[in-house]
């Protein structure tokens, strides 16, 4: 009898348990399923049309000020289209980088999402991690972890979305790497960084950390491809044409310059050959700036005034990337 009533007892609290894990279980199964969703068929025609495979390389922007997340994906020729610009439902604290743990502050700056940044069973619905802090962002003694977009709707330093629109961009992201991309580079900007933005927001002091964010946001406007990112000196480098690697505390080359995309196949051959030592894949620009000066250097390359062999007087007007950029319309709506 007393054996019997044993067996009862471990029944009883085996279906007990069964019933205080079952949300857990199909909530954790929800998510799975939410994690494996194809994209919209919309999306995959509207993609096809372009001549864009669903798996082709993606680029994300973030804008905190906007609140507006965008999704790029490479065409065959290596330019980007933009796809769909994205609400964001929720992110933290004010303008500027984050510093510290606890701050509640969103991140600003160049990450990437890795394959094992991906959260398909994260309790905010879907998410991936961003990469924050990144190697610059440890030199700069900088703390905090676990950044991510995800959905839910709720933030303290996250980029929080809508569940159904973080389902269509954890598919975007999901593809890309599963189609063999090391990474999905995601840059965080304060505002769209047009110069009346910047002018609008001359006084805030976090706009010291701006300045590599402008050339970069300038650049992708003028080539539609996504910027090449490095670190050296403690300070990120923008499409340089000497080799910059990604150990933010390793010297910065006496001469960097600068290159923008894309040369033609004989030209890159032709620098290459006179240089070795040069990356050729980008357009070689007649400047060069020492980069002993950290001021110098983001005066010349991000802010736009001097260089070394182009005065100011004389240098062609440059494209405003914030024009070219607002007459692409993104091939899908909200």
């Amino acid at each position: 009898m007393l054996r019997r009533s044993m067996k009862r007892a471990d029944w009883l609290a085996a279906v007990l348990y069964f019933l205080i894990a079952l949300p857990a279980l199909q909530a954790a199964r929800a998510g799975e399923a939410a994690a494996e969703k194809p994209l919209p068929a919309t999306t995959e025609a509207a993609l096809l049309m372009k001549d864009i495979v669903p798996e082709a390389p993606v680029y994300i922007r973030v804008f905190k000020e906007e609140s507006e997340l965008e999704v790029w994906k490479a065409r065959p020729n290596g330019r980007y289209a933009l796809i769909k610009t994205f609400p964001i439902c929720n992110w933290g604290g004010t303008l500027g980088p984050k510093r510290t743990q606890g701050d509640s502050m969103s991140p600003e700056g160049f990450y990437g999402v890795t394959p094992g940044a991906m959260k398909p069973d994260s309790k905010y619905h879907l998410a991936f991690n961003i990469g924050y802090p990144n190697a610059l962002d440890r030199a700069l003694g900088r703390t905090g972890a676990y950044i991510m977009v995800h959905g839910d709707c709720r933030s303290v330093g996250c980029f929080a979305m809508s569940d159904k629109l973080i389902e269509e961009i954890y598919a975007f992201v999901r593809d890309a790497l599963a189609a063999g991309e090391p990474s999905v580079p995601v840059h965080v900007f304060p505002f769209r960084m047009t110069d009346a933005n910047i002018k609008r927001h001359a006084d805030n002091p976090a706009r010291d950390t701006w300045g590599p964010l402008k050339q970069a946001y300038d650049d992708f406007g003028e080539t539609r491809e996504p910027p090449k990112i490095g670190m050296c000196g403690k300070r990120y480098v923008v499409n340089s044409l000497t080799p910059v690697g990604m150990d933010p505390n390793a010297a910065c080359p006496a001469l960097i310059g600068k290159r923008l995309a894309p040369l033609s196949p004989r030209l890159s051959r032709r620098l290459a050959q006179n240089d070795p030592s040069l990356e050729a894949r980008g357009k070689k620009m007649k400047t060069a700036q020492e980069s002993s000066s950290i001021y110098g250097f983001f005066t010349s390359l991000s802010w736009g005034s001097t260089t070394a062999t182009i005065s100011a007087e004389n240098r062609p007007a440059r494209q405003s990337s914030d024009a070219s950029l607002g007459a692409v319309q993104p091939l899908l709506g909200p």
